[in-house]
């Protein structure tokens, strides 16, 4: 009896990470004390009509980073502006980079889900054979309501990712390490991501709604190849089962390293190097802020547009994967690394 129910949670379990890894986007030190909030942001001479973000914009933090400094010059920082403004040509109207907050969940999650789409969802598609045989019901019934089933949890992973930083006054630092064990910094981590969305007041909303155009995200990881899933406690529970066949072990699952995720980028703002800007400002976090000098990454080989973007910024392949028998097509995910100097 216990066996049976054994099976049965071992396949549940399957289900949910299934689940849970199709909206892991893988187009995919100790603090400085300087990395707080400025009193004075520079403002740019040219009007606007933009009013006030719930975003806490990222030139706030100007003095603890050199992404936005004159130093590191208009080029470098692609479309983004010392202010950390992209500007629309069009309307004459800025996006403003920032970090993301508790009340903008519910749209960052709207965007992530209208950009990617909800038919990411489509767990039949992602299985082995031995899932898809088991599970392909239940499978087929999540997929009859994905749009439903996508928003709810890309918000419930995304908050869980982020209850630390949003605890603690929203700001630039590392988790705060110090003191804990190897499973406790793992578990820390997991909760204290560092979320940014380029984004604007919607003008064309009655409430103070946001028109958000791009985001990515960085955190600490274990760099031992494992693609993380939307919700923390997965990883763990994943981790556990690859130790009773040997993975992680020799390969970086106590070392915790700076990863990047979740790049996206409206379609309608694709071609202006905004994805660019966006991986070169958080390597920029990475460096001065974190205090590391290495950055991890996943990204499908298929997606040829991401893969020249990240190979072109200097990123290569580590050369092992996270590959146990459950996990299918993502053992084929390729797993990148970059060194910051």
């Amino acid at each position: 009896m216990s066996s049976r129910i054994n099976h049965r949670k071992f396949f549940l379990f399957l289900l949910l990470a299934q689940f849970s890894r199709a909206f892991v986007t893988i187009n995919v030190a100790r603090p400085s004390p300087t990395c707080r909030p400025t009193s004075d942001v520079p403002r740019r001479s040219r009007t606007s009509t933009n009013d006030r973000l719930y975003v806490i914009p990222l030139s706030k933090f100007s003095d603890s980073m050199t992404f936005l400094s004159k130093e590191v010059g208009d080029e470098y920082r692609c479309c983004i502006d010392s202010n950390g403004r992209f500007w629309n040509n069009d309307d004459d109207r800025y996006y403003e980079l920032g970090i993301v907050e508790e009340q903008d969940l519910p749209q960052l999650c709207k965007f992530v889900v209208a950009t990617f789409g909800a038919d990411a969802i489509s767990l039949s598609t992602n299985m082995n054979n031995l899932e898809r045989m088991l599970l392909n019901p239940a499978a087929e019934f999540l997929n009859g309501y994905s749009n439903l089933v996508a928003f709810a949890e890309v918000y419930s992973g995304t908050r869980q990712r982020i209850l630390d930083r949003i605890q603690h006054n929203n700001n630039i630092l590392p988790p705060s390490l110090d003191g804990l064990s190897p499973q406790e910094k793992i578990t820390k981590a997991e909760r204290d991501s560092l979320i940014l969305i380029l984004s604007r007041p919607n003008a064309y909303a009655s409430n103070q709604e946001l028109d958000i155009i791009a985001t990515i995200e960085l955190r600490l990881q274990p760099c031992d190849a494992k693609i993380p899933f939307s919700i923390p406690w997965l990883d763990r529970v994943e981790r556990r089962m690859g130790s009773m066949i040997g993975l992680g072990a020799d390969r970086g699952a106590s070392d915790l390293q700076p990863y990047l995720s979740n790049l996206c980028v409206s379609d309608k703002y694709r071609g202006q190097k905004i994805g660019r800007a966006l991986v070169r400002c958080v390597e920029n976090i990475t460096r001065t802020c974190w205090k590391y000098n290495r950055i991890y990454l996943h990204v499908d080989e298929d997606n040829i547009a991401a893969l020249k973007l990240y190979q072109s910024e200097g990123y290569r392949d580590v050369g092992h994967r996270w590959n146990p028998f459950w996990s299918g097509r993502a053992a084929d995910i390729g797993y990148f690394v970059k060194t910051l100097s």
